[in-house]
């Protein structure tokens, strides 16, 4: 594969992204240089893309894409040889779903980059931001509440809890629903 990788302790798979802090843009009241938008593919993560996009182009900001797969529990039960065809097989779903939101941000003249992450998201999100120097993070919330909430988790009050850089969160509008 052509593109840097790095193994510990998350796999983060870029392409064409320095890993450096991104540099100072030229245009003045620049608040984002690089804004990382986690996606899990779903209404909420496309209304946090819609967001991303919108605060990268106003920020002449780099746009980072992140997608992250987390081995499932039940993996275990699988014959060995099956567990290379499934990783390949979501790897490839979400290269083909990222490559549609890179394509439509570097239409709006935006500087998209894919970022393939292993590991829970929120973990996979917060190392990736940091690693990588973001400055803000954007993600979808489904605003699950009660016992819905308590059985799933939160990616995004996880993230906003422990990330050191700003994080916007960003609803499903009601025409997503």
């Amino acid at each position: 594969m052509d593109t840097p990788c790095e193994t510990a302790p998350i796999r983060l798979q870029t392409t064409g992204i320095e890993t450096g802090p991104a540099t100072p843009s030229e245009s003045a009241g620049q608040i984002y240089r690089r804004i990382l938008v986690g996606t899990d593919f779903s209404a909420a993560s496309t209304s946090a893309f819609d967001q991303g996009l919108k605060l990268a182009r106003q920020s002449n900001a780099e746009l980072l894409v992140a997608h992250s797969e987390a081995i499932p529990n039940w993996i275990g039960f699988m014959p060995p040889e099956s567990y290379g065809e499934w990783e390949l097989c979501c790897r490839t779903e979400a290269e083909k779903s990222i490559g549609a939101l890179i394509q439509k941000a570097r239409e709006k003249g935006v500087n998209a980059h894919m970022l393939l992450l292993e590991g829970h998201a929120d973990d996979a999100i917060l190392d990736a931001a940091e690693r990588l120097h973001v400055d803000l993070i954007v993600i979808g919330t489904h605003g699950r509440r009660g016992v819905l909430r308590l059985l799933m988790g939160s990616v995004a009050t996880h993230v906003v809890s422990r990330a050191r850089c700003a994080v916007l969160t960003a609803r499903p509008s009601d025409r997503a629903s």
